[in-house]
C-alpha cells in the first residue's frame, strides 16, 4: 500500500485516540489546551506532560504557526514542539528538545530537531514562555 495510506491512517489513529472519552478518569496521551495566541501562531500546554524532578517541572507545548515559519534555517514548519524545564522559584525556563513538524499541531514530517541548551534563562513577561509557567508550576 501506498505510504499516504499509511500516514493517512496513522493520522486518523492518532486523532481517534485524543479525542476518546473515558469515564475512568485518566487523561489521554496528549492533553493540549490553548495557552495564548499572537499574530502569528497559536500556543498550546500539554497538561498530561508536566512532571516534577527535584525543583525542575518540564511540560510540553506546541506553538502552531499561522504561517509557515524557516527558523533557524531549513525547511518551512508550520508547528514546533518543544520539551521546556522551568525553574518555577526563579522564574527562569529551558528549552530540552525542539521539534519542528511541516503540518500543524506537531503533524506531518519532521523538518528538524535538535537538543537544547543547557542552561535556565531568565523569563520575559508577558512572553507565551511566561504564560506557559504559569501552567507547568500552577500545577505544583
Amino acid at each position: 500500500m501506498s505510504k499516504q495510506f499509511w500516514v493517512l491512517l496513522l493520522c486518523c489513529g492518532v486523532l481517534a485516540a485524543c479525542n476518546r472519552t473515558d469515564n475512568s478518569g485518566s487523561k489521554p496521551a496528549a492533553d493540549w489546551a490553548k495557552a495564548g495566541e499572537t499574530d502569528g501562531y497559536v500556543y498550546y500546554a500539554d497538561h498530561a506532560s508536566i512532571k516534577k524532578a527535584d525543583e525542575i517541572v518540564t511540560m510540553s507545548d506546541v506553538f502552531d504557526y499561522k504561517t509557515a515559519r524557516t527558523e533557524g534555517g531549513g525547511a518551512p514548519a508550520l508547528s514546533k514542539r518543544t520539551d521546556r524545564g522551568y525553574d518555577c522559584q526563579n522564574q527562569k525556563s529551558q528549552a530540552l528538545k525542539t521539534t519542528w513538524y511541516s503540518g500543524q499541531m506537531g503533524t506531518g514530517s519532521v523538518v528538524r530537531s535538535n537538543g537544547d541548551s543547557d542552561q535556565l534563562t531568565p523569563i520575559m513577561a508577558g512572553s507565551a514562555t511566561a504564560a506557559l509557567i504559569k501552567i507547568a508550576c500552577g500545577s505544583h
